[in-house]
């Protein structure tokens, strides 16, 4: 399997090297032939590009790019932009923030997204996480399920995505809940399947930078948006059946 790695940080030059070391010590499995790492370095202004060029000269032999966005463009709209630029068939995006240790990165890439569309996860230790985490994501997901129509355990957790699927959905959302409008594009795709595997997530005492009010504000009313979005490719579908009937 050839995996592209798609790594956003944003201030992150404290933990992105040892985000890094996970992810090469997550390739040493025998399903893995060919692996790139692309970090998309979200404007930040601390360390984080230091940080990231060491780690290239740390590991001269492997193929480790940056890319260093001119404007801050957020979590998702930088996910998304590693996304778009893979080259291989399987991509794998992982937040820079090193909370996601090698051993559970291995139990998603055990796993082939030519199988499935989307190998995501969800974590079976969420009750480690703040107060405000576990009752955000407790109303969250269910409420999602039903706006939608789908029944996933997670919407956020880390994905193994078939590079095809990214190749055939615009995704426009640049707020953290850019994973939301994958999921609602995606089960409108033909064939589409989707497999859960369970996860422990090394979570930031102090929350995430991704994980703020502004941000909070920006999810609700991308979700409003792709609710939308949903029922018309809903209607649009099954009027494509009808007339073909």
């Amino acid at each position: 399997m050839n995996v592209s790695f798609v790594i956003p940080a944003y201030n992150e030059s404290e933990r992105i090297e040892k985000t890094i070391d996970e992810v090469i010590k997550s390739c040493d499995i025998s399903t893995i032939d060919q692996f790139e790492i692309l970090i998309i370095n979200d404007n930040s202004n601390d360390g984080t590009e230091d940080e990231i060029n060491k780690v290239k000269k740390k590991y001269p032999k492997l193929d480790i790019i940056t890319y260093k966005n001119k404007f801050n463009l957020g979590f998702g709209g930088s996910t998304v932009k590693g996304l778009k630029l893979a080259k291989y068939s399987n991509v794998l995006w992982i937040p820079g923030d090193n909370s996601h240790p090698n051993s559970e990165i291995k139990k998603i890439l055990k796993e082939e997204s030519s199988s499935y569309g989307i190998v995501s996860t969800y974590y079976i230790n969420s009750h480690e996480r703040t107060f405000g985490r576990k009752f955000f994501t407790k109303i969250y997901t269910p409420f999602l399920n039903i706006i939608y129509g789908l029944n996933l355990p997670y919407y956020n957790g880390l994905s193994l995505i078939s590079k095809n699927i990214i190749d055939n959905i615009d995704i426009k959302t640049q707020a953290h809940c850019w994973q939301v409008e994958l999921w609602v594009k995606a089960k409108h795709l033909k064939g589409f399947n989707y497999k859960f595997v369970p996860t422990i997530l090394q979570d930031r005492i102090n929350s995430t930078n991704v994980f703020k009010l502004k941000n909070s504000i920006k999810v609700i009313y991308n979700i409003l948006k792709l609710f939308f979005l949903n029922l018309y490719l809903s209607f649009k579908l099954k009027f494509f059946y009808q007339l073909k009937d």
